[in-house]
């Protein structure tokens, strides 16, 4: 193999190794609520889910509750994921039962993320968040002046749904941290979340080896 081709081989690798690293993936929490054998109507104690190269746990949680218990829900009818505080009766938590109410929360208006309430998301790796999307519909929608409380800040939001232009962030999370997104004016569902893990120092490191070497090889032709 001469040089001009073995170059061109380790471009090509690196340039592969930098679009694996950075790729995103898209968790659309309407989609896995909804399908055959999907996960809601469902609360779960902790939910665990793959992502963007990443395991995240989410749990639902409320700064106040008589009895502490909280759930990551996934309602059904085109809403995603919210907080549940109690189920129905007879309801058990952790058990997918798709299209089915046997589960939900009660009341079961009680689904989404209100007052006092919150979604925690802990991954098992450094990600970037890169989008957000959330909606609400109960009300007609979340618009103008409506804001929600992401990890401590309050940002404005809109109507959003996966790949659609009203996607928020992002945002740098380490691996173990409690990224909190909370109510702050107006309830409402996250509709989707997008993820790309953060490459390891090695292999940022071996990415910059590689292109100071062929930058290295292209001096010396």
């Amino acid at each position: 193999m001469n040089i001009q081709a073995l170059r061109l081989t380790a471009l090509g690798a690196l340039t592969a190794l930098t679009v694996s690293a950075a790729q995103a993936d898209t968790i659309n929490f309407i989609e896995l609520t909804q399908a055959v054998g999907g996960y809601g109507e469902g609360a779960w104690t902790t939910l665990n889910l793959a992502i963007g190269g990443a395991n995240v746990a989410i749990r639902g949680g409320a700064t106040t509750d008589d009895d502490n218990t909280q759930y990551a829900y996934l309602d059904w009818g085109n809403a995603g994921l919210g907080v549940c505080k109690d189920l129905v009766s007879g309801g058990v938590a952790d058990n997918k039962n798709s299209g089915s109410g046997a589960n939900e929360c009660g009341p079961s208006s009680d689904d989404n993320t209100t007052v006092n309430e919150y979604l925690s998301f802990i991954f098992d790796k450094d990600v970037v968040i890169q989008n957000l999307w959330f909606n609400n519909n109960h009300d007609g929608g979340l618009g103008a002046g409506d804001q929600i409380s992401i990890d401590g800040t309050s940002l404005a939001v809109a109507t959003g749904y996966a790949g659609g232009t009203n996607g928020i962030g992002p945002f740098t999370v380490r691996a173990g941290y409690d990224f909190r997104v909370a109510y702050y004016n107006e309830e409402f569902y996250m509709s989707a979340m997008q993820v790309s893990q953060v490459p390891e120092p090695a292999t940022l490191a071996l990415l910059g080896l590689g292109l100071a070497g062929l930058a290295g090889s292209r001096r010396r032709k």
